[in-house]
């Protein structure tokens, strides 16, 4: 452990809450724990030339700024940019107060610097594939969607259940307008009505339905399915994006 002066130390920006704001209740109680007793537990940091990244610790680093401290005590870890991104994620999966958004753009992030497969992250973190999967789709909803979630008033079930109704960004927008002006029971009430009508109109006229019949047992069959697998994904939905994606190519 060393001494390290607050001025050469920053937060990474592979740290999971690099973006969330200090300064509430519970940090100024921290704050003026720090001003009492000082730093207790170590800062864990990467060194990056002449500058520290702090990769655990963030809160603790902010409040011993606001604090007047002038030097932290500090871990000093030699570290990748993919292991301290890792570490990151796992100091914060298991605090209950990590909402489902800030860890989906986490793994979004981790998978496309990566390159790797959901099910090759899964592993690597040790956590389950369809938790990262769920946690992902967060960053496919709506800005305005992804604030209600992380203000607690849209939990992730509800979240995704929006994710599957294919609203367009409007009718989305309107949904977490609904949540923000009226609270949960008005955003449940008109999610109900939303998915009660979809129901009732069932599959629209018009409707296209493609098949292609290998069977099975075919080689072609068992490379779709683990390719949907690794991407967390039902084959159906996964056979409906790489269709999609496909045509927009044309």
């Amino acid at each position: 452990m060393e001494m390290i002066p607050l001025e050469k130390i920053r937060i990474s920006s592979q740290n999971i809450r690099a973006d969330e704001p200090f300064g509430d209740e519970e940090d100024q109680e921290l704050i003026e724990s720090i001003k009492a007793q000082g730093i207790i537990q170590p800062i864990i940091v990467r060194q990056l030339g002449d500058i520290y990244e702090v990769d655990i610790g963030r809160r603790r680093f902010l409040g011993a700024k606001e604090a007047g401290l002038e030097e932290v005590p500090c871990i000093v870890r030699e570290m990748t940019l993919e292991e301290a991104m890792d570490t990151s994620f796992s100091e914060n999966v298991f605090r209950k107060d990590v909402d489902p958004v800030t860890l989906g753009w986490w793994v979004k992030g981790r998978l496309e610097r990566s390159g790797m497969s959901l099910r090759e992250l899964a592993r690597e973190l040790g956590k389950d594939k369809m938790a990262l999967s769920r946690w992902r789709t967060m960053t496919d909803l709506t800005e305005e969607m992804q604030n209600e979630v992380q203000r607690g008033v849209v939990s992730l079930r509800n979240a995704l259940e929006v994710a599957k109704m294919d609203l367009t960004p409007d009718e989305e927008r309107a949904l977490a307008e609904e949540s923000r002006s009226g609270g949960y029971d008005a955003f449940k009430k008109t999610l109900d009505r939303i998915a009660s009508e979809q129901e009732k109109r069932g599959a629209p006229k018009g409707l296209l339905i493609v098949r292609i019949s290998w069977g099975h047992e075919s080689p072609e069959y068992e490379a779709l399915r683990r390719k949907a697998e690794s991407e967390g994904l039902e084959l159906s939905e996964y056979c409906q994006k790489v269709l999609t994606d496909h045509i927009k190519e044309l």
